[in-house]
């Protein structure tokens, strides 16, 4: 695949969000992904324009390796061993060619670059808990007893021209085939669906929910294209011959041509998504995830335990997740009974849940999700929980009208919460603001703007959630400035 012309030979430095570490080439960045900081390593250039701040690049040969190296778990995203068979690796286990300990260690030092760099936050200076005696930040590992794989529970597929899954490299439209995923749990990453033909389909998403429930999978088509009668009839087919499969939905986009034109130049057409219809194949239309509390309803009615939701929902992907987060919730926040909390980017209820079960019956929670299917399972689990009102409705929406809370939450997607949404947060004046993130850098964002409106970072805790690729969530707690 590379050439002597396109490769480079190069000194990696410090590690970066997403993954990279930082070379340089004649004054000119290089971000080079599958490399441990400190070797020496040759690089195929795979974003080398000549005019570029910066190039990207992976490793093809390791001239001197890390005492931190290790041999990657997985073959089709392992970088040495895919430039090998002139393929590139794909994307989704970036780090599994470092050791798990040391793989903490760089989130750990990423994560505090990253605060420092966006955020203008030190934690050295923050005076924080979560600070270790060595004054070092220490990200937490989750329990984890295949060292590092087997955790997530929900993994999306592209599948190829021949109709069998596959996945992309880092930055590109490509697709590899694969047959395992061995970060994901056995279920998935012994079923029988890698060789499954499912022509026709765009992509493949796979759910495995908690205890003995068979695999769900979500099978996005082209509505006027799609998989027709006899794709779905052998879907049915297959999934009566896989006893790990217990429902198959259908997700068909309706798309339109939209034409766009601007002056002086050429009329052209986009395709835009319009809808989604969902269609059960076979099994059920929904999930069931246990909660890791138990909300006591009023009149003696049973405890809420778990929540039902449609398995394109958010729901955290590794077991312990919901567990490990609403527990430090608990720690960092001092939450108490009848106080009021207001639950931003709800989902299906997960954090709702732990406040209602902590203020108990003379509190009051809120929980705010905009996600149709997660709204909609949180309405059922709270449906006879008096204390707990769901409102379905976008965060950027009702930011500007918060109730009066002791507590807010803040679980944003990946982008962060942006500007609007923490000038409401301070407007309604909360004591405390509990923010849970998967991205350092716009958690760095938003963290910077409460500090510019007075707001002081009390207490932070990283967990090491997913392990093998370069993702992190942590959970912060800020003070109110007045």
């Amino acid at each position: 695949m590379s050439t002597a012309a396109d490769t480079l030979e190069l000194t990696t430095g410090p590690m970066v969000h997403g993954g990279h570490c930082i070379a340089r080439h004649e004054g000119r960045v290089v971000f080079v992904r599958h490399a441990v900081p400190g070797e020496t390593v040759r690089v195929a250039l795979t974003e080398s324009a000549p005019g570029a701040k910066f190039w990207r690049a992976d490793v093809v040969e390791v001239l001197e390796a890390s005492d931190h190296r290790r041999r990657h778990p997985w073959r089709a995203a392992d970088s040495l061993a895919a430039y090998e068979r002139n393929l590139r690796p794909v994307g989704g286990a970036e780090y599994g060619h470092i050791t798990e300990a040391h793989q903490r260690r760089l989130k750990a030092q990423v994560f505090r670059d990253t605060l420092a760099r966006i955020g203008d936050i030190t934690l050295a200076d923050c005076d924080l808990p979560s600070i270790g005696a060595d004054g070092e930040l220490h990200v937490t590992a989750l329990h984890n007893p295949d060292g590092g794989l087997h955790w997530r529970t929900r993994v999306s597929f592209d599948v190829d021209e021949t109709g069998h899954l596959a996945m992309k490299p880092h930055r590109s439209h490509d697709l590899i085939g694969v047959t395992r995923m061995p970060l994901a749990v056995e279920a998935i990453d012994t079923s029988g669906i890698f060789s499954w033909d499912f022509s026709g389909a765009q992509r493949v998403d796979v759910v495995a929910p908690a205890g003995e429930q068979p695999l769900t999978l979500v099978i996005h088509a082209e509505e006027r294209q799609g998989l027709g009668e006899a794709g779905s009839a052998a879907l049915r087919q297959q999934a009566q011959a896989e006893s790990t499969i217990g429902s198959i939905i259908l997700a068909h986009r309706h798309t339109e041509g939209v034409a766009t034109s601007g002056a002086g130049r050429r009329r052209r057409s986009q395709l835009r998504p319009t809808r989604v219809r969902y269609e059960v194949l076979t099994g059920e239309r929904t999930i069931t995830e246990p909660l890791p509390v138990c909300v006591p309803p009023p009149g003696g009615a049973p405890s809420l335990a778990a929540v039902e939701l449609p398995p394109e929902a958010f729901w955290q992907i590794h077991r312990a997740a919901p567990q490990t987060l609403t527990e430090a919730a608990q720690a960092m926040s001092g939450l108490e009974t009848g106080a009021r909390a207001v639950d931003l980017y709800a989902g299906a209820g997960l954090f709702t849940a732990w406040a209602a079960a902590t203020v108990g019956t003379s509190g009051r929670v809120l929980s705010v999700e905009a996600a149709e299917g997660a709204s909609a399972a949180a309405e059922r689990l709270f449906t006879s929980c008096e204390t707990v009102e769901v409102v379905r409705s976008p965060v950027e929406k009702i930011a500007a009208d918060l109730p009066e809370a002791d507590l807010i939450i803040l679980d944003p997607p990946r982008a962060g919460a942006g500007r609007g949404v923490i000038e409401g947060i301070d407007a309604a004046a909360p004591q405390q603001i509990l923010y849970i993130s998967c991205d350092p850098a716009s958690f760095a964002r938003d963290a910077k703007q409460l500090t510019a409106l007075g707001w002081r970072l009390a207490d932070i805790r990283v967990f090491d959630m997913y392990p093998n690729t370069h993702h992190m969530e942590s959970a912060a707690i800020f003070t109110s400035p007045r």
